[in-house]
């Protein structure tokens, strides 16, 4: 479906739209190895442990089973090639760091992958001017600027969601059985890198679907789409078992950590990281907290007109290729959006369909508005885009990480004799660990389900000179939800007031870029985890 009779020519489509992609390539490139010797992130941590131990051909099994083990094969792989090429004494191992390094090229690879796709898939639909703005979208998004540096799944799962699309958009098109061969096959994998992507199923049968609707039903229909359902299925099976065979081979792990996973997500097993979760509307919560950060507010406000706008397009011209986005662009969107657990990381993956719905809306805009008000329209998007991205690259990626920052405070102001009290399960206090001899770690996650916690707290806090929170994760989700967790509100709230008898004497400085990219307060206003990797909020208390 192209928008027809629309012949504006778009002049940042040539050199500043060039200069500003150079850019995206140079940001989404740069400083890959933040975070190091510390590596705050813990699920490319994980990732990067399951890497490390693989030896070719004695063990191959990654033991770790929250993700797919098709890019943790693709990330060993490349790594015992540079072993080779470098001629390693060790070509069978790949080190921890270099797994992480590794996975953060993967993830930049296919930030920069899954721009063209976009480009060539708005073209496809709407034309050469909805494939600019698009493209513009995307390569100005806070989204793929701060997960390409994250060696995590997100991108490969963007990447790979939109090459199914294009599959299977072709197949639409063409009738010609390959793509739905090859489209099949990107299933598998993608699969492979993530089980929830069995959600991805609706592509395949929305297209099996629209193929037959114009056709007569007869037994030869039944048997040609029993056949294609064959096909896809048995590909699909096939290549998924394929790239991650130790999810057949340890059975028993796999089921156990998924077990685990799926209870997490769901919200029926409580765990410490997922407290900030409770009393949230889904939809409303992605919108309010999420998108906004990841592609700015007016394009969040933009976006929910542009799904309703692309909907009722499809269903007016009757066009299976807009239904196919949109289907595409729900199933990951609200599918994520109603698990209890809502990170950020979930939707990225529907982001790419989002700027492509995006996109057709705003072209579509100009042949009903006045010129001169979709013109201004326009550059609003296109200034806050750059502006919002601008503010979080001036805030994460050219300033001191947050923790280190932290630290070199602490070295100048607190004697390294002191006692200091921190809590468990974050890697921000890692660094200190350096300088400061005594730091007691202290589980305040367990205040509300374990009642020695208490009195075991109490004596801590008589014996401590500084408290340092190294993550507002907990501090957050606690003073915002008092019914939930009562014992940590009465803790955080006290400390905060000067009650507990200690003064706040640093946190982390938020000035008006980093305002301006965490929608006025990285702590409150946003999702925990668009910061709590990159740039978290550190607090450090004296006791007076």
């Amino acid at each position: 479906m192209k928008i027809k009779n629309f012949k504006l020519k778009i002049n940042f489509s040539s050199i500043p739209l060039m200069i500003l992609f150079l850019f995206f390539v140079f940001f989404i490139f740069y400083n890959l190895n933040w975070g190091a010797p510390f590596y705050f992130h813990p699920d490319e941590r994980n990732i990067a442990s399951s890497i490390s131990q693989l030896r070719f051909p004695e063990n191959l099994n990654p033991n770790f089973f929250a993700y797919g083990s098709f890019p943790i094969y693709s990330i060993y792989l490349v790594g015992v090639i540079a072993n080779f090429l470098s001629r390693s004494s060790n070509v069978s191992s790949v080190n921890f760091q270099d797994a992480i390094l590794i996975s953060r090229y993967f993830s930049a690879i296919f930030s920069l992958l899954s721009v063209f796709m976009i480009y060539k898939i708005s073209k496809d639909l709407g034309g050469k001017s909805v494939a600019l703005f698009a493209f513009f979208l995307s390569i100005t998004s806070v989204a793929f600027l701060q997960f390409s540096h994250f060696g995590t799944f997100e991108m490969w799962l963007s990447f790979f969601s939109l090459l199914l699309f294009y599959s299977f958009y072709i197949f639409l098109k063409t009738k010609k059985e390959i793509f739905l061969i090859f489209g099949s096959i990107v299933l598998g994998l993608i699969i492979g890198i993530k089980l929830s992507s069995l959600v991805l199923l609706l592509i395949p049968f929305y297209s099996l679907l629209i193929l037959q609707l114009g056709k007569r039903f007869s037994f030869h229909k039944i048997k040609e789409t029993l056949r294609l359902m064959s096909i896809i299925s048995f590909l699909t099976i096939f290549f998924y078992f394929l790239s991650s065979p130790y999810n057949l081979i340890d059975t028993e792990s796999f089921i156990n950590s998924i077990k685990y996973e799926s209870s997490v997500a769901m919200g029926t097993l409580s765990v410490f990281y997922t407290g900030s979760f409770y009393n949230t509307l889904p939809i409303f919560f992605q919108f309010q907290k999420i998108l906004p950060f990841l592609i700015n507010p007016l394009s969040t406000a933009i976006s929910a007109l542009a799904i309703i706008y692309t909907f009722f397009l499809c269903i007016n011209k009757r066009n299976p290729y807009l239904g196919l986005l949109l289907i595409s662009f729900l199933t990951l969107f609200i599918f994520h959006s109603f698990l209890f657990a809502k990170w950020t990381r979930y939707i990225i993956p529907s982001l790419p369909f989002l700027f492509i719905i995006i996109s057709i809306f705003i072209v579509s805009l100009y042949k009903i508005m006045p010129k001169k008000i979709w013109l201004i329209l326009v550059c609003l998007i296109l200034a806050f885009s750059l502006f919002f991205s601008f503010s979080f690259l001036k805030t994460v990626r050219f300033s001191t990480d947050s923790r280190i920052e932290a630290l070199e405070f602490a070295r100048k102001n607190i004697p390294q004799g002191s006692q200091i009290l921190s809590e468990v399960y974050d890697l921000g206090i890692t660094p200190f660990n350096s300088y400061f001899s005594n730091i007691a770690l202290f589980n305040f996650y367990e205040l509300e389900n374990d009642p020695s916690k208490k009195p075991e707290l109490e004596s801590l806090i008589k014996k401590t000179d500084y408290i340092i929170l190294p993550s507002q994760r907990i501090l957050k989700s606690r003073i915002a939800n008092n019914n939930n967790f009562s014992q940590g509100y009465n803790f955080y709230s006290n400390l905060l007031s000067g009650k507990l008898g200690f003064k706040k004497i640093y946190e982390t400085p938020c000035d008006a870029f980093c305002k301006i990219a965490y929608l006025g307060n990285p702590i409150s206003n946003v999702e925990e985890t668009v910061n709590v990797f990159d740039r978290p909020t550190m607090f450090i208390f004296f006791k007076k």
